[in-house]
């Protein structure tokens, strides 16, 4: 540790102009590097940024067994059906009954091998995010008459309805989530605006 008399004043304001300079004459290559690491960082997380939530909800009285009126009506899950690009989320809620959302059919030798949200209790919910092309049915083993399906789809688009300043959705309509590249975003601005302002000797000197 330095005692505070180990330095004269004029050694300290030396050795702090001498930093300044250093970091402004090497300010141009490190703001190129920085520049060059935030594309990367925004080209690379941009997609996952920009991925939707799609909503799916449960019919109240489709616990009630094969002739439910969801049944009749295929809503058992409601919609039964939805499209969503490679990335995208669905959310399913269970507002009216515990229910699982399991992949494959009831008739299948072998379920949930893709995804599979065991005995979900009223009230609670369970969310999938989907990352490869295809099309995946999926049902509810508590009571198999519930039946739905997700198509991933790499032309799936749908819009937002609602600003995406709101995290609200409601059936097919989704909203843009911001959240995880917020911070990523932040410090790049911060960093750009270091080194931005070494190299206009914006520091101060001693």
């Amino acid at each position: 540790m330095f005692h505070k008399f180990m330095f004269s004043e004029n050694q300290i304001e030396d050795f702090y102009n001498g930093f300044i300079s250093y970091l402004t004459m090497k300010s141009k290559p490190i703001g190129a590097l920085f520049g060059v690491l935030a594309l990367v960082a925004i080209t690379a997380i941009a997609p996952s940024s920009f991925a939707a939530t799609v909503e799916v909800t449960t019919a109240k009285g489709a616990d009630g067994g094969s002739t439910a009126d969801c049944v009749a009506a295929n809503n058992c899950f409601d919609p039964s059906t939805v499209t969503v690009a490679p990335g995208d989320t669905v959310h399913w809620a269970f507002p009216y009954a515990g229910h699982t959302v399991t992949s494959g059919k009831a008739t299948d030798n072998q379920t949930g091998t893709v995804f599979d949200s065991g005995l979900v209790k009223k009230g609670a919910d369970y969310s999938f995010a989907f990352q490869n092309v295809g099309t995946y049915d999926y049902f509810c083993m508590v009571h198999p008459w519930m039946t739905g399906q997700v198509i991933v789809s790499a032309s799936a688009s749908t819009p937002p309805t609602t600003p995406p300043t709101t995290n609200e959705t409601s059936g097919n309509n989704t909203v843009p989530e911001f959240g995880s590249i917020a911070p990523i975003i932040l410090a790049i601005a911060v960093i750009s605006i270091v080194v931005f302002t070494a190299r206009n000797r914006g520091i101060p000197k001693l």
